[in-house]
């Protein structure tokens, strides 16, 4: 570590050998630190100081630097290199050919400061503070450790912020260190900090408080849901008029209006729907209330006539006329119907809402439906004006009325206006979930919050997104899982992570399985086969989870206990109160403590699915309920349940419907059987449709 020293000395004795006679005070001084007299070498060299200042400083930095000498102090070495370093800076020629003879070069000087510099370095690292590392860069405002020492500096600081986990820490560490990797993790937990100190009382008082203090956070929504809870806790109706009232700027507002309604109506009637407008006649929807009035009780169904669709209730009755050229059943209160090859919506009046004039007409969600004409996109509010102009690529879904939005091949996001509130700067944008949205820069991916602030930088391969308040992530390295703040739960190591299920995780690595928490702590060992498909069946279902040890299956709950030990040779699925097992070629059921309820016996067993099973001998089928009793004897080629005690069956002459005895309800001449509203199935044969009603089979409408 002292080469640049000991590289001058070195040239100085050279000098001294070829035969130097003279000896200036610079030769004495120099002599006198080559045989470590370090207080008449400091003498020296101090005299020197105003004649040869860039000899001299170097000298007296080389002594301080040195630490077996009472003269030992770093920052005096740091300071006297660099007055070394500038005073050779502007020595002429002449003056830098004369230092050489001492060994005194602009490479020692470098190799000096290189040395003292290290030395610092070194005894930060020792110390590993956050004081110790900012006095370094205060002193070393150049030089090879700089960075790492910003990083680690950093790091140590975020890491006192976490500790504290308060906003004034956040805040604090934001404004010392603006520019570190860990400021946009810091930034939003900062907001989380502050609005959690601001609202830990609960209080409506604090919650409205905090929303008008900080109308720009980002938990401004979030403490919006709290008042509308806290002012609705026992939902009733005088609660949601005082909501509407105290907060009319609430985003739940709408809500609480519907919610007034729907208490005030629950039978639909027209006596109940004429006293609720007569006692709010503020109600901000009435011109919903009018389909309310004619239609609420109807169910709707798509009939044809003549090559063209209409709808028919359930009584067979014509309620909108057959004029379209196809129509899809209602979502909601609105049907999608083309006419002349264009896309539009009616409500069940019969009354267009949104016009017949798109290429395609997505589904309401928010109240608002994408649209799209001629290569340009929009959006169209629930009562079909065109609330977001026709000039964008693309328009996602609506969340929280932010949706993404495409233009000249960039992505950003929009409102329900259609004004951009976050800049188009995006190669890809996903929806906002749980108020995150993922986004592609460059080819990594990222996560914003709802002001456009990295909650994650891009450096993903991909990221799922937060609709379960988690995110699985993949990398070169493999996948892992952050949470909301962006913090990393399970690093990018292994080699698969499912999806959050029950409050459990499953992650894969090096052929073995386990689970992680919501936290990423694991909390059932890796213990388990990493078995093939284990991606597919190895997550949690209905609070259990499909596990192979030793080449067999058991199951396990969210705490790790083995509720049904590893010792079958498959398993199916605890999606219902039954679970198949299969015991070397038969499959049979267990409950959910393990206990065989049915025998194997079957050839093929599924999961419960809608309170039943299918089952299968041979190559024919039928039905097991809850309790493990046969309901359909396996005697048809497919089997499905329809209803309560009503079953679809295949057999060789077609579809159609059976009781629970056996009974033909509907004759099995279809070729599909489907539900199609309560109480009606919709059967097709030769290519026609037909309407019956499932409890008795009775026809309602028969295509022609």
């Amino acid at each position: 570590m002292e080469r640049g020293v000991t590289r001058a000395l070195g040239l100085l004795v050279g000098l001294l050998v070829v035969g130097v006679v003279v000896a200036g005070p610079l030769d004495k001084a120099f002599e006198a630190l080559r045989i470590y007299d370090y207080f008449k070498a400091r003498t020296l060299f101090t005299k020197q100081i105003a004649k040869q200042p860039a000899a001299a400083w170097y000298g007296l930095s080389v002594i301080s630097g040195r630490a077996d000498n009472p003269f030992h102090h770093l920052d005096t070495a740091l300071a006297q290199v660099l007055r070394a370093q500038t005073a050779y800076g502007i020595a002429d020629e002449r003056q830098r050919r004369a230092m050489e003879r001492y060994g005194v070069t602009a490479d020692a000087i470098a190799e000096q400061l290189l040395f003292v510099q290290r030395v610092a370095w070194d005894r930060a690292r020792q110390q590993h503070t956050v004081e110790a590392y900012e006095r370094y860069l205060a002193l070393h405002v150049s030089g090879p450790f700089v960075a790492e020492a910003t990083l680690v500096r950093d790091h140590l600081a975020f890491q006192q912020a976490r500790t504290l986990n308060t906003a004034a820490a956040y805040a604090d560490f934001l404004a010392r260190y603006p520019g570190s990797r860990e400021v946009y993790e810091a930034r939003n937990r900062y907001q989380e900090a502050l609005y959690r100190e601001r609202t830990a009382s609960g209080s409506i008082a604090d919650l409205v408080a905090f929303i008008a203090e900080h109308p720009e956070s980002p938990y401004v929504r979030q403490a919006e849901d709290e008042v509308y809870r806290a002012a609705t806790p026992g939902r009733t109706a005088e609660e949601y008029r005082r909501f509407i009232q105290a907060h009319p700027t609430n985003h739940h507002v709408a809500d609480a209006w519907r919610a007034l309604y729907e208490i005030s109506t629950r039978d639909l009637s027209v006596g109940a729907i004429t006293r609720f407008l007569q006692e709010n006649p503020d109600y901000p929807f009435v011109e919903e209330l009018v389909d309310d009035y004619r239609m609420a009780s109807l169910e709707l169904l798509p009939f044809t006539r003549d090559g063209l669709w209409g709808f028919i209730d359930t009584t067979g009755t014509e309620r909108i006329k057959a004029v379209y050229e196809w129509v899809e059943p209602f979502v909601g209160a609105q049907a999608l119907v083309g006419m002349n090859d264009r896309v539009g919506t009616v409500n069940r009046t019969g009354r267009v809402v949104v016009p017949i004039e798109f290429d395609e007409v997505m589904e309401a969600v928010e109240g608002t439906s994408t649209v799209e004409r001629s290569g340009r996109v929009g959006a169209v509010d629930s009562n079909g004006d065109l609330v977001v102009p026709m000039v964008y690529g693309e328009v996602g879904e609506f969340s929280s009325g932010l949706a993404y939005a495409s233009k000249e091949g960039r992505f950003g996001y929009i409102d329900a206006r259609g004004e951009p509130v976050i800049p188009f700067t995006y190669d890809m944008a996903g929806t906002f979930r749980r108020g995150l949205a993922v986004v592609e820069q460059e080819g990594l991916q990222g996560v914003i919050d709802r002001s456009g602030s990295w909650v994650v930088p891009p450096q993903y391969l991909w990221v799922e997104g937060f609709s379960m308040g988690l995110a699985r992530v993949r990398s070169t390295k493999g996948m892992g899982l952050i949470g909301p703040f962006g913090d990393v739960l399970v690093a990018d190591t292994c080699d698969h992570v499912g999806p959050p299920s029950d409050g459990r995780v499953l992650v894969t690595r090096n052929g073995r399985a386990g689970y992680v928490d919501a936290a990423g702590r694991l909390v059932i060992a890796m213990q388990y086969d990493a078995a093939d498909g284990v991606e597919a069946w190895g997550n949690f279902v209905g609070g259990l989870a499909k596990v192979r040890k030793d080449g067999r299956f058991g199951m396990v709950d969210s705490a790790g206990r083995v509720v049904i030990p590893t010792q079958y040779q498959d398993l199916g699925q605890a999606s219902g109160a039954l679970l198949p097992f299969r015991r070397k070629t038969k499959w049979g059921f267990l409950d959910r403590t393990g206990t065989v309820v049915v025998d194997a016996k079957y050839d093929q067993a599924w999961d419960m699915s809608d309170g039943h099973a299918k089952v299968r001998m041979g190559e024919l089928f039928g039905l097991v309920n809850e309790q493990g009793r046969e309901v359909l004897v396996p005697m048809y080629s497919n089997a499905a349940p329809l209803g309560v005690d009503r079953y679809m069956v295949a057999t060789p002459t077609g579809l159609g419907v059976v009781n629970g005895t056996g009974t033909v309800i509907v004759p099995c001449i279809y070729t599909d059987v489907v539900p199609a509203a309560p109480g009606v199935i919709k059967a097709v044969a030769e290519g026609r449709i037909s309407y019956l009603r499932l409890g008795d089979g009775h026809l309602l409408w028969k295509q022609e």
